[in-house]
């Protein structure tokens, strides 16, 4: 790659969370740690100490604390101090995701001359939001094709690049699959394990998995994720109770070990509603396990129906369970799609490509 000049440039990233809530703050973990340190030195802005801080800090980068306060009580004070960081630490491009720090880093890099990404990684939208944004940011990175319509008054302009989410296939590879997780909720080899993965929240659609499991036979379904709507929670585990599926599904709550899970999955099914591009969905191709997710937002960008898995229409439980099925008494299916999707995402979704697909971009924004 060549360079934008001789020295290296430093780039400022923002994020909402001090923890590892989820995707969005793994692929800024990832894209962070894969960056090309010789051409670019990360700096990341963070609302407070966490293990997003340290994970950060442990892949190169410079993490920097504060609280970043609500757009509707506007914080000039906050305007200012990511100036100061700009001009202190010499930030050549600002990197942003939520709408929150778009705003303040997008004033601040207005004010001080610096190009401005904004990656957009969730679905839904604020339309008047949207616009005054689209309007200071130099550059929008959308995580999924289907996002582009959302934008359709920049459409021509050259403001928008489609950038996908990458996995780490070497990191994700050094974690072993163990029969561990069978043992540790007491599930035998002969039923099959079908996962779903994602916070417990009624846009995940985990209620419509869980009708359609009552038709799927020889099967168990495990729920991994912590709780998003407590209210949402209680309505889907008095679902099970009602429906006889209380001996059937298994709620694990958070887990930090997702790798290892999906890796112990027979089938991976995520019914969600509304989607931008889950990475969930490409760690589960990246173990080799055919996928059966909804045809909403990225899904169909991800997932080749028929090919590495099937998509289904959303609130579809029937659907659901028809493929399930199919997956389940066909082991030969699953492997083969499970080898169909592994050999996706090493073609299509690696950190790696990511990475560099950023890099360019930020060379093309520095050379102009």
């Amino acid at each position: 790659m060549q360079r934008a000049n001789s020295r290296r440039h430093n780039i400022l990233y923002t994020t909402s969370f001090s923890y590892m809530m989820g995707g969005g703050q793994w692929s800024l973990y990832y894209l962070v740690k894969h960056l090309n340190k010789e051409l670019f030195r990360p700096v990341v802005l963070c609302p407070a100490e966490g293990d997003f801080a340290e994970r950060v800090r442990s892949a190169g980068a410079e993490a920097i604390c504060f609280e970043v306060g609500r757009i509707r009580n506007m914080n000039l004070c906050m305007v200012r101090q990511i100036a100061s960081i700009i001009r202190d630490r010499q930030i050549s491009l600002v990197h942003t995701d939520s709408t929150t720090e778009t705003l303040y880093a997008g004033i601040a890099a207005r004010l001080t001359r610096v190009p401005l990404v904004w990656h957009i990684r969730a679905s839904e939208r604020e339309r008047l939001l949207d616009r005054l944004l689209s309007r200071i940011a130099t550059r929008l990175v959308l995580a999924a094709n289907m996002l582009e319509p959302m934008f359709e008054w920049l459409q021509g302009s050259g403001k928008l690049s489609v950038i996908h989410n990458g996995i780490p296939i070497e990191e994700f590879d050094a974690f072993p699959a163990t029969p561990s997780l069978r043992e540790e909720f007491g599930i035998d080899t002969d039923t099959a394990l079908i996962g779903c993965i994602g916070r417990i929240e009624k846009w995940k659609g985990q209620e419509y998995l869980i009708h359609a499991m009552r038709n799927v036979e020889r099967a168990k379904l495990i729920l991994v994720g912590g709780v998003g709507d407590k209210d949402y929670a209680r309505k889907i585990q008095k679902l099970c109770k009602e429906s006889g599926m209380e001996s059937r599904a298994i709620f694990t709550g958070y887990r930090e070990d997702i790798y290892r899970i999906v890796k112990c999955l027979d089938i991976a099914v995520f019914p969600t509603l509304r989607e931008a591009f889950s990475r969930v969905i490409l760690e589960a191709m990246a173990a080799g396990k055919p996928v059966v997710a909804t045809d909403v937002g990225g899904n169909p960008e991800a997932v080749q129906d028929g090919i590495t898995g099937y998509l289904v229409p959303p609130r579809d439980p029937s659907a659901l369970s028809t493929r399930i099925n199919e997956l389940v008494n066909n082991k030969e299916k699953r492997e083969h799609m499970g080898l169909a999707g592994r050999k996706r995402v090493e073609q299509c979704f690696t950190i790696e490509r990511c990475a560099r697909s950023v890099e360019l971009l930020y060379e093309d924004l520095l050379n102009r």
